[in-house]
């Protein structure tokens, strides 16, 4: 028996079949559902293709995940997440290229991972909250572990770039039209009497819109001095390369310009601070070629200075600046009498000295993860009885939540993630890869900085923030395979050089 082939001319006409099918069933199905459909098969069709291009997807959607919520209660976000991890089982599966991951990083995440469990298995309060926040902080290591493994050439890297600059761009733009127009609730007037409000863009509250910008301008700030400086060197030589690389310096700048115009609006003080810190951890990673820079930002403080003493400053402002002294320093929130003035300060207060009582009652686990605000009330301070969710400062808040064990593996993991950064710092020639680990720098000490104030381990900025290490530790294990040949062979004649 003979198996007959199809002929050539019924092929198109099977595919002219599924065509007008598949259009007759999107034309009567409704608009919004098609482009859910539509997007779902493009998501799912890109994450088949590579892993990263899921990653890249899952960091554009944190800044619409409570915007955006699918059918069946999932948000975009979690949707991505699954996809994400579903392409990387896939291409894990089918022995596609990928880095083998290092077993000191997968180490410190399963230590942080394993010092959650422990706490939340033993947590006398609730551990549904404390399965939620192990979970967030699975959902990070899951990010991280995709996207260290599939970031193995150059575009990958471009590609997370354009993700991660885009999405808090955008938000910081929304932040932006916010404190100009006033859109936002009387809670967020920056003063009485003036029409502005601090940004909060899609984040939804100021601290924490100001903590995903930390996350990001430190990558535009750097890539944009990066290209600055190409573009400097190209104009002598290649006038038409010189030009695209002009281009790409001001929408560069643009780019750092707009979150830092929106990071200074969401008046955020914590926020302020990390910022400061951010631009110190890049400074450090510069070494001796940060120092022109150091000297303008110092000329710039003074000069600020000299403005705010002159009554130069808008009044709002010179007071938020000189409120952040009050916000580091201790006192007893019991003690203090509650004015308009200084009732974010001792709020604050408030949260630290609940937190600190928390560790105190049980310093080897702590309360449980997630459990801050279901403890809360048994150790709140004089009248403060509602909690806002965290201690205001993450080391006291994890010490509090998984004990002197959650809080040393946190900082274990810290240290690698910064470990990783040095060497790539070291081992890259490229200029491109270089910025991208000086910025990856500014990011890690800006959120350092910033989460003495704040939680930023929330609303799935764990996404963004993995993506950023991964990038880092991509660098510094593989910048042989991710950067340009012609950097690989300027390499190799300096290894050469120094051993003859």
């Amino acid at each position: 028996m003979t198996i007959s082939q199809p002929s050539s001319s019924r092929i198109p006409a099977a595919l002219w079949v599924v065509a007008v099918t598949l259009g007759a069933l999107l034309a009567i199905t409704p608009l919004d559902q098609a482009a859910l459909i539509a997007g779902a098969a493009l998501a799912l069709v890109l994450a088949l293709a590579h892993p990263v291009l899921a990653v890249g997807m899952a960091v554009l959607s944190v800044p619409v995940q409570e915007l955006v919520i699918l059918p069946g209660g999932l948000s975009v976000t979690q949707a991505l997440l699954l996809v994400t991890l579903g392409s990387g089982v896939f291409h894990t599966l089918a022995r596609i290229e990928h880095h083998p991951l290092p077993a000191d990083m997968l180490l410190l995440w399963g230590g942080l991972l394993f010092a959650l469990v422990l706490s939340a298995s033993i947590t006398p309060y609730s551990r549904t909250e404390a399965l939620r926040e192990t979970l967030r902080w699975t959902v990070a290591a899951v990010v991280w572990t995709v996207a260290a493994s599939a970031v193995t050439r150059r575009w990958h890297v471009l590609y997370l770039l354009v993700c991660l600059l885009i999405a808090p761009a955008v938000c910081a733009g929304i932040g932006i039209v916010q404190f100009v127009t006033g859109d936002g609730p009387p809670t967020f007037r920056i003063a009485p009497g003036l029409p502005y409000v601090r940004a909060y863009g899609t984040i939804g509250q100021p601290n924490s819109f100001a903590g995903y910008l930390n996350m990001a301008w430190p990558l535009a700030l750097a890539l944009a001095i990066v290209t600055t400086s190409s573009a400097w060197q190209k104009g002598t030589q290649h006038r038409l390369t010189a030009v695209s690389h002009w281009l790409l310096a001001a929408v560069l700048w643009g780019i750092a310009g707009v979150m830092l115009a929106a990071l200074l609006a969401s008046f955020s003080r914590g926020a302020w601070i990390g910022a400061a810190i951010g631009v110190a951890g890049m400074a450090l990673s510069l070494g001796r070629r940060a120092l022109p820079a150091i000297l303008g930002l110092l000329a710039t403080g003074i000069v600020v200075t000299l403005l705010a003493i002159a009554g130069m400053l808008p009044e709002v402002l010179v007071a938020r600046l000189t409120s952040i002294w009050r916000s580091v320093a201790w006192f007893d929130a019991a003690a203090v009498t509650v004015t308009p003035e200084n009732f974010a300060v001792v709020e604050r207060m408030a949260h630290l000295q609940a937190g600190w009582e928390m560790f105190r009652s049980a310093p080897l686990f702590g309360v449980g993860p997630g459990n801050y605000s279901v403890a809360y009330p048994e150790f709140a301070v004089g009248a403060w009885y509602a909690s806002r969710g965290h201690a205001h400062n993450y080391y006291l808040h994890i010490a509090a939540e998984a004990g002197i064990i959650g809080f040393i593996a946190y900082l274990a993991l810290i240290g690698g993630v910064i470990r990783q950064a040095v060497c790539a710092l070291r081992r890259t020639t490229d200029p491109v890869l270089y910025g991208t680990a000086v910025g990856g720098c500014g990011i890690i000490a800006a959120v350092a900085g910033h989460n003495l104030f704040e939680n930023l381990h929330v609303l799935n900025f764990g996404i963004q923030l993995a993506v950023v290490w991964a990038i880092v530790d991509g660098i510094a294990r593989g910048a042989e395979r991710i950067q340009p040949r012609c950097a690989i062979s300027l390499q190799a004649e300096r290894d050469l050089s120094a051993a003859t």
